[in-house]
């Protein structure tokens, strides 16, 4: 056996890791698109049908996750660095975490009614989560072709201000309007974890950026 053989045997393969990235991205975009469904659904068995469709795919991504830390702990040289892997899952992870602990708020709660803000930020999550998936599909070629990824990255950052800009705009109309104090909690409750959905997007952005400078 030749060395470069031996040495093969230890290097990872791409089908290790990048479709399992892919995959998330893929995930996260569904996840995304059901929960604009969901925030647009009145009838309380299908929000219900359609909140255990986003937990189905979080559990998925949550199996994913652990198979990528499994194969990171066994590959002798690792696609890019270790820690950057780390933080790639871990904020990957939290964006399917937030969208499903949105959903499961909306079947908690029963808020009265989801006011068009809550549309305006689940278009948001949706959008991020588009560029989310185009990240992780550029990941294999990000060292010879960065500039979709970056671009990616840029909408991201934009998306989260856009974000912050409506959820700025909703607490103050929030306050000002509404006089259920408990109807108050529970919509500012939701918007909140919708927000840091955009936060974390955000973070997964800066994250493949860094990946990016580093490989690029």
């Amino acid at each position: 056996m030749s060395l470069n053989s031996i040495f093969s045997i230890f290097l990872p393969k791409e089908d290790k890791f990048f479709p399992m990235f892919r995959r998330i991205g893929e995930a996260t975009v569904e996840a995304a698109d059901l929960y604009t469904q969901l925030i647009s659904e009145t009838e309380r068995d299908t929000q219900a049908e359609i909140y255990h469709k986003i937990k189905a795919i979080e559990t998925e991504c949550d199996h994913i996750v652990d198979q990528i830390f499994d194969e990171l702990n066994d590959a002798f040289v690792a696609p890019f660095d270790r820690e950057d892997i780390h933080e790639l899952c871990g904020t990957l992870d939290d964006v399917v975490d937030l969208i499903t602990s949105s959903a499961k708020r909306i079947l908690l709660y029963k808020p009265k009614q989801i006011p068009n803000k809550a549309m305006h930020m689940a278009e948001i999550i949706l959008e991020g989560a588009k560029c989310i998936k185009i990240g992780m599909q550029e990941l294999k070629t990000m060292n010879k072709k960065p500039d979709l990824a970056l671009e990616q990255c840029s909408k991201l950052h934009d998306l989260e201000h856009e974000g912050d800009d409506v959820y700025e705009a909703f607490l103050q109309e929030l306050f000002e309007t509404e006089t259920d104090a408990v109807e108050l909690v529970k919509l500012k409750d939701l918007m909140q974890g919708m927000e840091s959905a955009t936060d974390r997007a955000n973070s997964v952005g800066k994250t493949l950026k860094t990946i990016i400078v580093k490989y690029a």
